[in-house]
């Protein structure tokens, strides 16, 4: 049975079971809940720490931690399966996510100051070039096709917190609160460019994923599961 289930094509359509279990996890994973704000405020601190020691090790130690993946996952299955309520209120529930984030890295930028030193800002993560711009939005791109096949394929879903820090998704917005801080307008407008590109890749390759998938056959699973959980109240 095993040995069976590892020759299946990688991109075989899977059972509506498994569907129906792959929608609500990521439902429950997406819930605004104490656990989520939590984890989004404890990752949102480790990130911005990170920036303004000049610390890359603590970056991703901070990219670990955010749960802001799944609920980006959730809007792209929202759109693939054409359920407006669930795109309206997971798309309310990132957007307060975002300005969490935002609100901690400025108040962050704002007491602390950038390092004196600023060889660490000249690293390639921090690259502000158009060029690297769009490499973040392949990076982002390949890595919301690994995310969603990781959170569908339980069998790989160990890749999921190298996924987390191949994605990015906090850094950016940290650095854009860190910015405005510092009164740096044209390197804040840089780093929103770069979480945007980060956004819509993950979007659209996960809408890929899903739709590949079939998932789009699944669109009653999702209003039952969201409306049952009352989610993203």
């Amino acid at each position: 049975m095993n040995q069976k289930q590892k020759d299946q094509p990688v991109w075989q359509d899977i059972q509506q079971h498994d569907r129906y279990v792959a929608i609500s996890e990521l439902i429950r994973d997406s819930q605004p809940n104490s656990i989520y704000y939590s984890l989004l405020v404890l990752s949102s601190i480790i990130i911005a720490s990170g920036v303004l020691l000049a610390n890359s090790a603590i970056l991703i130690g901070g990219m670990l931690v955010t749960p802001v993946l799944t609920p980006i996952l959730l809007l792209s299955l929202a759109i693939v399966t054409s359920r407006p309520i669930v795109i309206k209120r997971t798309s309310k529930l990132i957007a307060k996510s975002v300005g969490l984030i935002f609100a901690i890295s400025f108040m962050a930028g704002l007491i602390f100051g950038v390092p004196e030193d600023k060889e660490f800002f000249n690293h390639a993560i921090f690259n502000n070039s158009l060029q690297a711009a769009f490499l973040y939005f392949l990076v982002a791109f390949a890595s919301g096709v690994a995310a969603t096949f990781a959170w569908i394929r339980k069998e790989v879903s160990n890749i999921l917190p190298g996924i987390s820090i191949a994605v990015s998704l906090v850094p950016p917005i940290s650095l854009i609160g860190v910015w405005l801080a510092q009164n740096e307008i044209q390197l804040a407008r840089y780093f929103l460019l770069i979480f945007l590109f980060n956004m819509i890749g993950i979007i659209m390759s996960s809408m890929i994923v899903f739709s590949l998938l079939n998932f789009y056959k699944s669109g009653d699973n999702l209003k039952i599961n969201s409306d049952q959980d009352d989610i993203l109240k």
